[in-house]
């Protein structure tokens, strides 16, 4: 070998070395497998999903039987409440779309995650923080503010943990070796960046009266437009392509979708308090902006349709792809119902009634729900390469489908008829009894919703225990078995 050669092969590991992640003081060795952190906040999430919707299911049954369970005081509906919506948005939500961030992002930079323990620890501190609050609101303890319940410290914790997860998923970032950014990037960075900011806002309780209003609905607002939509949006913009094995339709109309939200939807969280004691400039303003919401719903619905079409045979046989079109539709639907909402001679109508709960329910359950679990069978299926229960996961669906659409229908038409019988004059209170024949079909349909997802992790923990026997087994020799 000449000087020469020995002096190029010297140039070229050292700049193999130097293309290497350099060592990272936040890294535990027995933590930094890969997609730890990630498996950690997903399945957390799922735990949380069944949680929440076991608590659901008990204020449901509350509202035509309000004896139920009311000599215990930590179980009384005004308790149980708040702690089924903060497991909602924190818990399924939050932890499960930041286990599919924890799992896009390094795949999407080429890059490592910056600190798989420094991951795996905040999600297990977010779990923790998260049942402190809880608990602290079943024992009395709440802040008494709609999303914004859980008292301090708990309050602050996620704050705090969020700068965590948001540090370590942007060092990611910055190291990335693929310089082309992806849609799905832009919606996480939008998701972990201002998450401070209107967080701190909403929980800092140093406002009052009207300002303490306007202040709360433009922080709960982003909690649901800028954290967890941009989060599940980001989620199914990567895994549709895949699923369908095409690229994405326009990259083009993705940013304008992209930039159109980020421009709208913080302004939205006036419209919740149209024809209260505000300014009209609020109300106008918040009203424009949801109308406004059109145009990136719209632009998902275009790229979104664009990338499906023609792959009606992959709807027939994938169930995770059949999860992420119920996604889709979820999204589009709740979004165009919420811009619809604001319009103010139609939110005069039906404002504050059980109207308001089917479009929420809409979004948790047809876009929340739907997109993590596709995400799940395809994190099973195309990263972890193991099979899942067909048939299960046919059963999960079609409950799912039929708990979604039993919920909303039956708290849509509840709330046109209240709306109408309250134009009309007649007293709330009569119309109070009307309720309770939809308010069980509203629990029956939570049961089913229940029983689908009992029915999708069982059949998660049997594909992931039989792949781990299968896999111990296979490294056993032949004779030390007889």
């Amino acid at each position: 070998m000449t000087s020469t050669q020995t002096n190029s092969d010297t140039i070229t590991q050292t700049k193999i070395l130097s293309t290497q992640p350099q060592p990272n003081p936040f890294r535990i060795h027995a933590l930094e497998r890969t997609d730890h952190a990630m498996q950690v906040w997903l399945f957390s999430g799922l735990f949380w999903l069944t949680i929440a919707m076991i608590i659901g299911i008990i204020g449901a049954v509350k509202l035509f039987y309000p004896e139920f369970l009311q000599s215990i005081p930590a179980l009384a509906y005004g308790r149980l409440r708040p702690v089924h919506v903060n497991i909602g948005i924190f818990g399924f939500m939050s932890m499960g779309y930041l286990g599919a961030a924890f799992y896009m992002v390094p795949r999407l930079t080429q890059a490592p995650l910056f600190s798989e323990t420094l991951g795996a620890l905040t999600a297990w501190g977010w779990n923790f923080n998260l049942l402190g609050g809880c608990l602290a609101i079943m024992m009395g303890f709440s802040k008494g503010k709609e999303y914004s319940e859980i008292p301090f410290p708990f309050d602050m914790g996620f704050g705090l943990l969020e700068i965590a997860v948001a540090g370590n998923i942007f060092s990611t970032f910055v190291q990335r070796r693929e310089q082309r950014l992806y849609v799905s990037l832009w919606y996480i960075l939008l998701a972990i960046i201002p998450f401070p900011i209107y967080y701190t806002l909403g929980n800092a309780n140093r406002f009052s009266g009207v300002e303490d209003a306007i202040v709360n609905w433009f922080y709960s607002h982003n909690l649901f437009g800028i954290w967890l939509t941009t989060l599940g949006l980001a989620t199914l913009y990567y895994i549709v392509p895949k699923q369908v094995k095409k690229p994405l339709y326009s990259h083009t109309i993705s940013f304008v979708g992209f930039w159109t939200l980020a421009a709208f939807y913080p302004w939205n969280g006036g419209h919740h308090v149209i024809w209260g004691p505000v300014p009209m400039w609020v109300m106008s303003a918040s009203v424009t902006a949801s109308l406004a919401m059109f145009v990136p719903v719209f632009a998902t619905i275009v790229n979104f349709g664009g990338t499906a079409l023609g792959a009606l045979s992959v709807l027939k046989t994938d169930v995770s792809y059949r999860f992420s079109i119920l996604a889709y539709l979820g999204y589009a639907g709740a979004s165009l119902w919420g811009s619809s909402l604001a319009i103010m001679s139609f939110n005069a109508k039906i404002h504050f009634t059980y109207m308001t709960i089917a479009h929420v329910h809409l979004g948790f359950l047809g876009f929340g729900i739907a997109g993590l679990v596709a995400f799940t069978y395809f994190y099973l299926e195309k990263s972890r390469k193991l099979s899942y229960s067909q048939s299960l996961a046919e059963w999960h669906f079609w409950l799912t489908v039929l708990g979604i659409v039993g919920y909303v229908a039956s708290m849509a038409a509840i709330g046109l008829i209240e709306g109408n019988e309250w134009e009309m004059g007649n007293s709330p209170t009569g119309t109070m009894m009307l309720r309770t024949p939809y308010n069980i079909v509203r629990a029956i349909s939570g049961g089913m919703l229940l029983v689908g997802q009992s029915v999708f992790l069982w059949n998660i923990w049997q594909t992931l225990t039989t792949s781990t026997e299968s896999a111990e087994k296979s490294l056993v020799p032949e004779n030390s078995q007889n």
